[in-house]
């Protein structure tokens, strides 16, 4: 079931992939594709499964909105977090792109935690 607070949720079209909920993405020429590395500036997170060459429901970095986010390795609560690789998150680390801030803790690769999107930014 999606989560997401009454941030905006946009429909775009999705890449030859399908997502799940929960992945960060970014956009490549106009569609929906998942992040690969920290340095990748996040569009926002796909907040219910997509299908291969189908529509992606995102919920746009900046927005305020709530959302579901897998996490890429241990997560502290109130940490802020940057893309990783396969759409995942990690704790941001100077110089790398950020997200959002964690609203609970993940204690491991692969658990979803609640994330509160923020402007998607550099850390300085």
């Amino acid at each position: 079931m999606p989560l997401a607070n009454d941030g905006p949720i946009l429909a775009f079209d999705n890449g030859a992939s399908a997502i799940a909920q929960g992945k960060v993405v970014k956009l490549a020429a106009g569609k929906t594709v998942v992040t690969s590395a920290t340095a990748d500036v996040a569009f926002g997170v796909i907040t219910e499964d997509s299908s291969a060459d189908g529509q992606a429901h995102v919920a746009v970095a900046g927005s305020g909105a709530i959302v579901l986010v897998e996490a890429s390795a241990a997560i502290a609560l109130g940490a802020v977090v940057s893309p990783a690789t396969n759409g995942r998150a990690v704790t941001a680390t100077s110089g790398k792109a950020s997200f959002g801030v964690a609203l609970e803790s993940a204690s491991a690769d692969g658990a979803l935690i609640k994330v509160v999107l923020a402007p998607s930014a550099r850390v300085i």
